[in-house]
């Protein structure tokens, strides 16, 4: 660990920007968590990088914020928060969501672009963000790019996205561009005391009465392969070792690992995995192979990190977010 931890330091004590996954912004962006708790700060940042005329770069941007808890700890099946800000060209806003949103504790938001004058949602693929957290308590400070939606690419700059007039975000190819198929993170560490990660999950698909059930294929580094699955709803933040065992630093060490890796730390394994959507269900439907985010939060020692995962294949099923049993 003597020799680990001067380079995870190095890499670690200053937040970890993501890269988005375009390079140009989008209509629709996905802020993958906010943290109201005591002692938890959370800023959100968006920018309007259109460089052109105010007529035709002046947008209205609205936050949906979905909280999966409440300020007393209770649980809110993603219930709906909006807020509304102005851009201009090459604007930026930033808050603290605390104040922008005070009466939710956890959970995620969406932002997307909205004409000024109609309130609909348009195609505006201008839009970037970013989210930095830092925990007090935990001395944690880590940064996470938003994940980014371009707009329809049928769609003219300015067009209204909302197809099917449902008010609904739709994640299918037409709106906006669909979700991963597979979901990949390219790297965690064993599991223990000293490393303890958390991973952020969204369910895309049938909306905030659907349970997703995700299928994990986790690798060591060997190439052995082990099985997992996890059911949530909604959105959820959890431990690896909260969702399986196959995590455990001692665990990976009693299969067949490759013993020279880490380079002179063998006593701390690593591994990889794989994250494909089974089913979403509510009391009155089933949807297979559902759409979903993933996001690995890395903990070392007093130092945290996040970064994007690499995404696989396309899945149209994704919507944000429907309220009802039957989704959308």
């Amino acid at each position: 660990m003597k020799l680990l931890a001067p380079i995870l330091a190095l890499s670690l004590t200053a937040p970890v920007f993501a890269q988005s996954n375009v390079s140009d912004g989008g209509s629709l962006l996905v802020f993958t968590e906010f943290d109201n708790r005591a002692g938890v700060s959370t800023l959100f940042s968006i920018t309007n990088a259109f460089d052109g005329s105010l007529e035709d770069g002046t947008i209205d941007v609205e936050f949906v914020y979905r909280g999966a808890v409440g300020m007393s700890g209770q649980p809110l099946g993603c219930l709906e928060f909006n807020r509304v800000v102005r851009l201009t060209p090459n604007d930026t806003f930033s808050t603290l969501t605390f104040v922008h949103n005070p009466n939710q504790e956890q959970g995620f938001c969406y932002a997307f672009a909205r004409n000024k004058t109609t309130g609909k949602a348009i195609k505006f693929d201008h839009l970037m963000g970013q989210t930095l957290v830092i925990d007090g308590p935990g001395a944690f400070e880590y940064s996470l790019a938003p994940v980014t939606y371009k707009a329809g690419s049928a769609l003219a700059q300015g067009a209204q996205t909302d197809a099917d007039n449902d008010g609904i975000r739709d994640l299918d190819g037409v709106e906006y561009e669909a979700s991963a198929d597979e979901i990949l993170i390219p790297r965690f560490f064993g599991q223990n005391r000293q490393y303890e990660s958390d991973l952020v999950l969204i369910n895309l698909t049938g909306g905030a009465q659907f349970d997703a059930i995700l299928d994990f294929l986790v690798y060591n580094d060997n190439e052995e392969v082990f099985s997992a699955q996890h059911t949530f709803r909604c959105w959820q933040k959890r431990k690896l070792l909260q969702i399986s065992q196959v995590f455990l630093n001692e665990f990976l060490l009693s299969t067949n690992h490759n013993p020279n890796e880490i380079q002179t730390l063998p006593f701390l394994k690593t591994g990889w995995m794989r994250i494909d959507g089974n089913s979403a269900s509510s009391t009155a439907k089933t949807i297979q192979d559902p759409a979903f985010l993933a996001v690995l939060i890395e903990r070392v020692g007093p130092y945290k990190a996040a970064d994007l995962p690499y995404r696989r294949g396309t899945q149209t099923n994704g919507d944000l977010l429907p309220q009802g049993v039957l989704g959308d």
